[in-house]
Protein backbone atom coordinates (compact mmCIF):
# COMPACT_ATOMS: atom_id res chain seq x y z
CA UNK A 1 0.00 0.00 0.00
CA UNK A 2 1.53 3.28 -1.09
CA UNK A 3 -0.19 5.90 1.01
CA UNK A 4 1.47 8.71 -0.97
CA UNK A 5 1.33 11.30 1.79
CA UNK A 6 -2.25 10.48 2.75
CA UNK A 7 -3.56 7.57 4.76
CA UNK A 8 -7.20 8.08 5.48
CA UNK A 9 -9.38 5.33 6.91
CA UNK A 10 -11.03 4.62 3.57
CA UNK A 11 -7.69 3.89 1.87
CA UNK A 12 -6.47 1.70 4.74
CA UNK A 13 -9.80 -0.10 4.94
CA UNK A 14 -9.72 -0.85 1.20
CA UNK A 15 -6.21 -2.23 1.53
CA UNK A 16 -7.15 -4.40 4.51
CA UNK A 17 -10.18 -5.78 2.68
CA UNK A 18 -8.06 -6.69 -0.36
CA UNK A 19 -5.49 -8.40 1.86
CA UNK A 20 -8.13 -10.21 3.91
CA UNK A 21 -9.82 -11.58 0.79
CA UNK A 22 -6.85 -13.95 0.53
CA UNK A 23 -7.59 -16.83 2.89
CA UNK A 24 -3.86 -17.69 2.97
CA UNK A 25 -3.02 -14.48 4.85
CA UNK A 26 -2.01 -15.34 8.39
CA UNK A 27 -1.02 -11.84 9.60
CA UNK A 28 -0.84 -8.26 8.39
CA UNK A 29 2.34 -6.29 8.87
CA UNK A 30 2.02 -2.56 8.28
CA UNK A 31 5.42 -0.90 7.91
CA UNK A 32 5.51 2.85 7.35
CA UNK A 33 8.78 4.72 7.30
CA UNK A 34 8.38 8.22 6.06
CA UNK A 35 8.83 11.89 6.45
CA UNK A 36 6.01 13.12 4.26
CA UNK A 37 3.25 10.91 5.60
CA UNK A 38 2.29 11.63 9.19
CA UNK A 39 2.40 8.45 11.25
CA UNK A 40 -0.39 9.64 13.56
CA UNK A 41 -2.66 9.99 10.54
CA UNK A 42 -1.81 6.46 9.41
CA UNK A 43 -2.50 5.17 12.95
CA UNK A 44 -5.88 6.90 13.01
CA UNK A 45 -6.65 5.39 9.60
CA UNK A 46 -5.73 1.92 10.84
CA UNK A 47 -7.91 2.26 13.94
CA UNK A 48 -10.89 3.58 11.98
CA UNK A 49 -10.50 0.96 9.25
CA UNK A 50 -10.36 -1.82 11.85
CA UNK A 51 -13.54 -0.50 13.47
CA UNK A 52 -15.28 -0.20 10.08
CA UNK A 53 -14.42 -3.77 9.14
CA UNK A 54 -15.62 -4.98 12.50
CA UNK A 55 -13.82 -8.27 12.84
CA UNK A 56 -10.32 -9.08 11.67
CA UNK A 57 -9.29 -12.65 12.36
CA UNK A 58 -5.57 -12.30 11.74
CA UNK A 59 -3.01 -10.47 13.86
CA UNK A 60 -2.13 -6.94 12.78
CA UNK A 61 1.33 -5.66 13.62
CA UNK A 62 2.08 -2.01 12.93
CA UNK A 63 5.47 -0.33 12.73
CA UNK A 64 5.26 3.42 12.14
CA UNK A 65 8.48 5.39 12.02
CA UNK A 66 8.80 9.01 11.01
CA UNK A 67 6.80 12.18 11.56
CA UNK A 68 4.67 11.92 14.73
CA UNK A 69 5.69 8.29 15.32
CA UNK A 70 5.41 8.61 19.11
CA UNK A 71 1.86 9.90 18.82
CA UNK A 72 1.04 7.12 16.35
CA UNK A 73 2.25 4.41 18.72
CA UNK A 74 0.09 5.88 21.49
CA UNK A 75 -2.96 5.88 19.19
CA UNK A 76 -2.42 2.20 18.36
CA UNK A 77 -1.58 1.19 21.94
CA UNK A 78 -4.60 3.03 23.39
CA UNK A 79 -7.09 1.97 20.72
CA UNK A 80 -8.36 -1.05 22.64
CA UNK A 81 -8.08 -3.05 19.42
CA UNK A 82 -6.04 -6.16 18.82
CA UNK A 83 -3.33 -4.29 16.97
CA UNK A 84 0.28 -4.75 18.05
CA UNK A 85 2.68 -1.83 17.69
CA UNK A 86 6.42 -2.05 17.16
CA UNK A 87 9.25 0.48 17.03
CA UNK A 88 11.68 -1.20 14.63
CA UNK A 89 11.10 -3.34 11.56
CA UNK A 90 13.01 -6.19 13.21
CA UNK A 91 10.78 -5.96 16.27
CA UNK A 92 7.69 -5.97 14.06
CA UNK A 93 8.93 -9.02 12.15
CA UNK A 94 9.68 -10.80 15.41
CA UNK A 95 6.17 -10.03 16.68
CA UNK A 96 4.67 -11.47 13.51
CA UNK A 97 6.75 -14.60 13.99
CA UNK A 98 5.70 -14.87 17.64
CA UNK A 99 1.96 -14.60 16.94
CA UNK A 100 2.19 -17.25 14.22
CA UNK A 101 3.94 -19.84 16.39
Amino acid sequence: LDVGGTADAKRVESAFRIILDDKNVKAILVNIFGGIVRCDRVAEGIVQAYKNIGSINVPIIVRLQGTNATEAKAIIDNSGLQVISAISLQSAADKVKNVLV
